[in-house]
């Protein structure tokens, strides 16, 4: 609920800075992330085919959405902070396994040229495994507690149509980064490092 709420007031704020023509930028992003620690993996038949096939549900791997804002602080200096969800969820006909994170981030980038900007920042993540049918017992199940994960990051921006130069205009990016971090849950810890291959949209 608290990431939630977090999420609302940085879309908020946004929108309210658009408004006023100030350095405030929303943005909206999507990734393929791959790495991290196996923590079940097995056998499950398919619900839709019937047919057995192999899963593996790693701390790293999944699809990685993403929302935030984009503030410049000066010149090619800007922060970011953001609230993001992903979730590995393999269904059987008996049983179901699903793996949620919730990333809260606060990166900072600097602008290279007006198309390539780094940066690189923190993160602190909300994980937890949900189980239905006979994957409800397992010890899997139950909430993870991850460590403060670190985050790098390339971006290359290209313009969106009808934008002028600058730093702030509205971009349509592809972008490359490296996540550090674990989680332990019941004693165990996983490492959860991962790279992920994504785009992103700022306005």
């Amino acid at each position: 609920m608290k990431r939630a709420m977090t999420a609302l007031a940085l879309l908020a704020v946004c929108l309210l800075a658009r408004a006023d023509g100030s350095n405030w930028r929303f943005f909206a992003g999507l990734g393929i992330a791959n790495g991290g620690e196996s923590i079940s993996s097995g056998t499950i038949t398919n619900v839709s085919t019937g047919l057995q096939t192999p899963y593996d549900v790693r701390t790293g791997t999944g699809l990685q959405y993403r929302l935030g804002t984009d503030y410049r602080i000066a010149g090619r200096l800007t922060l970011q902070g953001s609230i993001g969800y992903s979730a590995n969820d393999p269904m059987g006909n008996n049983g179901s396994l699903t793996f949620t994170t919730i990333p809260v981030e606060i990166l900072g980038f600097v602008n290279l040229t007006e198309a390539l900007r780094v940066g690189g920042g923190v993160r602190s993540t909300s994980a937890e495994m949900k189980g239905s049918g006979v994957s409800s017992g397992m010890s899997v199940i139950g909430t993870y507690a991850s460590t403060v994960g670190t985050v790098a990051e390339a971006q290359y921006l290209f313009p969106l149509p009808n934008s002028t130069p600058g730093y702030q205009n509205s971009r349509f990016g592809v972008s490359l980064r490296y996540v550090t971090e674990s989680f332990t849950h019941n004693s165990q810890t996983y490492n959860g490092n991962h790279v992920e291959l994504g785009m992103a949209l700022y306005y």
